[in-house]
């Protein structure tokens, strides 16, 4: 069963020199064997245990029998020795002549020269055994075979020279003619039974390949291909064309890593969820066998070659297991086998070269059953995958039909309006709610009385434009048409399509639902996000987009004017009569301004009573003309509601755009400000812009402050300072001072309230910036424990629109429960003005927060006509005296007076005093003299950040 060592046998330097070590263990030979072998008959098969001598190549046989003489026996130089020679006296005891055969059935043929000596030591015949010169015989012998004729009495000795500095694995089988010719015979038939086997699977392999397309198939029928060529490369005279004994190795080698790759190939045919990384490897892995069998390694172990077969079966037997088709578990435990019977007849194969196990088993033909037996199982395994595919591929195509009966249930019964089309418009299919959608009775009515789809369409243009996107970008999603029904009457519909080919033709699909609900509600949003719900006309936003959109088409040679109107007395008629008469009065106005403009302008509501015009085909003069004649026409106008009659009017600013780089806010800006004069002009006439007006840059100039202190107040931009109070009659009992706002320009510079408080009261900003004050001063009293602790006083200024804040009010009140500031140390300024102002409020603010256990200050008193009515009025209890009167008191009597008298005052409701701009040493001592409590100014201490506070 030579073949079967094809596939990883490729080399046997390192596998026979083993077997040959184990042999000689097994017979103890010690010695070369110099009795001759008796035949009295026609021996049977006889395997010739033979200790090989070992000498230098330039010695010739008589050196070699000469040594064998020796008692002691042969001696030569070790370091010379690189031939091997083999012994063998023969010698016939019949009474007739006797033929005998001594074979070597090595895999691979070695160069060996054999010499046939007669019983004198004469050369009879010299046979060599090479690459050229083979002299044995043409017909089929298992390997290297010696026929020897002995006549009667004759004996012989048989010599075989192997030339290899290597012991090589040498084994000799003597056999009779019989014998022989039985053992050839046997041969000959086992070759032809596993040739035919092979042959048998390899055409039913490669036809059955080619109907059923499969690479498992296609794969053994190359396993099979490649057995037959080891199968004949084992045969005589194949042997000899192929140079068996120079290529041998080589040719087996690459047989074998063949085999291997093939069978690794099949094994991933069979699993296909093995990945790529893993099929790699495992196709790899023959490749590195060979190179360690072809070119032997130093650390590879000499019977790496023995399992090759068994480890590489049993990777594979594992990539089975770890990858297997759990609806096909058998299909891993088939291949499971046929990969055990495999090895088992490589195993088989392998203890024919043992002389223990030889005689227990007939390894050739029951390695040659395993090998066949392995095939059909592998064959097996292929069938029982096919018809697994071929189960699997059934319910692939049942859930086929299953989805199509689903998808055509789906299609009847949809919701959505379903059809196909040719590109042309032809209607190919439709669905019953298509019917419905589009005012049909059913759908062979619909397919017959509809000729082109553009008849779905109110307007056909918009179909072409929609197959013309589809041939672009080959889909459709959510567009929204207006359609035509049956009766002729129109609809929205939202239509999603898309392209797919059928048979070469190209077919357009999609789904239709009506959306004329959804969509005449987003025309009404839409609507109502440009209009004024109240007037009709456009509102603010869409204003500015307009006027977004004209700055920036804006040529030179174009006008672009712009109109800002604010009506005048408007808020009478809403304090007299309520705000329902307010909104019918701006809704009629609305629709005189617009037909007075008689599409000369777009008219806009930019606020309550407050309207825009942008006109871009008149001239500044014509468009002056125009906003004048708006102002008489709501002069003349009279409003009546229930028995009143009203009289209102209109300021307009006039803006003329092109003649300014501005953008949208800029420009409103800018025509609010002309607005803002023609007010304070006197109401009911048009201002033109004009952007060296002296009051009108004036106006600007707040407008911006407002900007810095919305900004500053955003980004924390303000910075607190702080100013002492001396004691001027008592030791200090603690710190007193009072907190001072500062801003910090874009320059650096810090600017005082004197700048920035007239525009912060106009526009309503005091309370905001009183609230910051107030909230940073508590958190800086917190983080400061021991200055909180000495404190006496911290004053705290307070607006009027402050005092009647509400809002203030509650988060003063949330601020006192949060914080750990004692409100004892707080004592809050309220200028003598707005006291006058808001009695009622600043009343209820001081009740409020006294129960807090606040202090409250009278500043600037003596700066209004209603100073003492304020003193007693309000249960205050500091007097802070104005700094007009302080700066005068040494050199006006007059002044020194009246802060006498605000101190007698002031002593007999036990009131302190406070005198304010104390800039000199001799007004502090007056102050003194006069009795004032405390005194404020540069002399004593500047004001300073309140970061970095120091004591008096």
């Amino acid at each position: 069963m030579n073949m079967l060592t094809a596939p990883i046998l490729t080399t046997k330097r390192w596998v026979l020199s083993t077997i040959v070590l184990l042999l000689v263990v097994t017979t103890q030979l010690t010695g070369v064997t110099h009795a001759a072998i008796e035949l009295k008959q026609p021996p049977a098969t006889m395997r010739l245990d033979i200790t090989p001598v070992r000498a230098p190549a330039y010695l010739g046989y008589q050196d070699i029998l000469q040594a064998m003489q020796n008692p002691s026996g042969p001696s030569f130089n070790k370091s010379q020795a690189n031939r091997y020679w083999y012994i063998i006296p023969v010698k016939n005891t019949a009474a007739n002549t006797l033929k005998a055969f001594i074979s070597n059935p090595r895999l691979v043929p070695i160069s060996t020269t054999i010499y046939l000596l007669d019983e004198k030591d004469r050369i009879i015949n010299v046979i060599n055994y090479d690459t050229d010169d083979y002299e044995l015989p043409q017909t089929f012998t298992p390997g290297l075979t010696l026929p020897v004729s002995l006549s009667a009495g004759a004996q012989h000795t048989i010599m075989f020279s192997v030339d290899t500095a290597v012991r090589p694995y040498f084994p000799l089988v003597l056999r009779g003619e019989k014998a022989f010719s039985s053992h050839v015979q046997q041969r000959l038939l086992l070759h032809g039974i596993m040739a035919g086997g092979l042959i048998v699977l390899l055409i039913y392999f490669a036809l059955s390949h080619l109907y059923q397309q499969t690479g498992a198939r296609l794969w053994l029928a190359g396993t099979c291909l490649l057995l037959l060529a080891l199968l004949a490369t084992l045969q005589e005279p194949v042997t000899r064309w192929l140079n068996f004994i120079q290529f041998g190795e080589y040719i087996l080698s690459g047989l074998g890593l063949a085999f291997l790759f093939a069978m690794g190939k099949f094994t991933h045919s069979l699993f296909s969820r093995i990945p790529l990384w893993l099929k790699l490897i495992n196709l790899s892995l023959p490749l590195v066998v060979i190179f360690i069998s072809v070119y032997p390694l130093s650390f590879a172990p000499l019977f790496i070659e023995l399992l090759c077969i068994p480890v590489y079966g049993a990777l594979q037997i594992l990539l089975c297991v770890l990858f297997q088709d759990r609806r096909n578990l058998s299909l891993s435990r088939l291949l499971g086998v046929a990969w055990l019977l495999l090895s088992l007849a490589w195993a088989l194969f392998l203890v024919q070269f043992s002389s223990i196990v030889l005689p227990l088993v007939s390894s050739p033909a029951s390695a040659a059953a395993a090998l066949l037996s392995g095939m059909c199982v592998l064959a097996v395994c292929v069938l029982l995958a096919e018809r697994n595919m071929s189960s699997q591929q059934i319910n692939t195509q049942a859930r086929a039909i299953d989805d199509l009966h689903v998808f055509y249930h789906l299609f009847k019964n949809s919701a959505e309006g379903l059809y196909t089309s040719a590109v042309d418009g032809t209607l190919k299919t439709i669905n019953p709610a298509m019917c419905s959608l589009f005012g049909y009775d059913n759908e062979q009515q619909m397919l017959q009385e509809v000729n082109d789809t553009s008849d779905f369409y109110a307007d056909p243009s918009q179909r072409d434009v929609l197959v013309g996107e589809l041939l672009e970008n080959k889909t459709v999603t959510g567009r929204e048409i207006m359609g035509r029904k049956a009766d002729g009457t129109q609809f929205w519909f939202s239509i999603s399509c898309q392209l797919h080919k059928d048979s070469d033709q190209t077919f357009l699909s999609g789904s239709i639902i009506d959306v004329t609900e959804r969509k005449l509600s987003d025309i009404n949003l839409n609507y109502m996000a440009t209009h004024d719900s109240l007037t009709g006309i456009y509102n603010r936003q869409e204003f500015e987009s307009a006027l977004s959109q004209a700055l920036t088409t804006l040529t030179d040679d174009q006008p672009l004017i712009l109109l800002y109107l604010d009506l005048d007395r408007f808020k009478a008629v809403n304090d007299t009569c309520g705000h329902k008469a307010g909104d019918a009065l701006i809704k009629e106005l609305a629709g005189q301004l617009n037909t007075l403009l008689n599409s000369r302008g777009t008219l806009a509501r930019l606020g309550g009573d407050e309207f825009g015009v942008l006109m871009s085909s008149q001239t500044q003069e014509s468009a002056y003309e125009l906003a004048n004649s708006m102002v008489e026409a709501v002069r003349d106008y009279r409003f009546y509601w229930e028995n009143h009659v009203f009289s209102v009017g209109v300021s307009i600013g006039l803006l003329n755009a092109s003649q300014y780089s501005c953008d949208p806010a800029q420009a409103l800006f800018m025509a609010d400000a002309a607005c803002h004069l023609a007010k304070q002009q006197g109401r009911n006439q048009v201002y033109c812009y004009q952007r060296n007006d002296e009051r009108l840059q004036q106006y600007e100039q707040e407008l911006d402050w407002v900007q810095i202190l919305n900004t500053a107040l955003q980004d924390e931009g303000f910075e607190l300072f702080y100013q002492h109070y001396r004691p001027l009659h008592s030791i200090s009992k603690g710190d007193c001072y009072e907190i001072l706002l500062r801003l910090r320009l874009s320059d650096g510079t810090l600017a005082d309230p004197a700048s920035f408080m007239p525009p912060a009261e106009r526009y309503n900003l005091t309370a905001r910036l009183d609230r910051y004050v107030i909230q940073h001063t508590f958190a800086w009293l917190e983080a400061n424990p021991r200055h909180l602790a000495r404190l006496q006083y911290c004053n705290i200024n307070i607006n009027g629109q402050s005092l009647v804040d509400t809002d203030l009010r509650r988060f003063l009140l949330t601020l006192f429960e949060r914080s750990k500031v004692p409100g004892d140390k707080i004592c809050f300024d309220i200028s003598e003005t707005t006291a006058a102002a808001h009695k009622l409020s600043i009343q209820e603010f001081i009740d409020t927060f006294r129960a807090q256990g606040c202090h409250f200050a009278l500043d600037n008193f003596g700066s209004g006509f209603s100073s003492y009515a304020c003193l007693k009025a309000l249960p205050v209890q500091c007097l802070k005296i104005d700094g007009n009167f302080v700066k005068g008191l040494m050199t006006d009597p007059l002044d020194s007076a009246i802060i006498s008298s605000f101190k007698s005052i002031a002593k007999a409701g036990d009131i302190t005093t406070v005198a304010l701009c104390v800039e000199d040493e001799s007004t502090l001592t007056q102050l003194g003299r006069l009795g004032i409590d405390y005194a404020q100014g540069n002399i004593i201490a500047k004001p300073q950040p309140l970061c970095e506070f120091k004591p008096l």
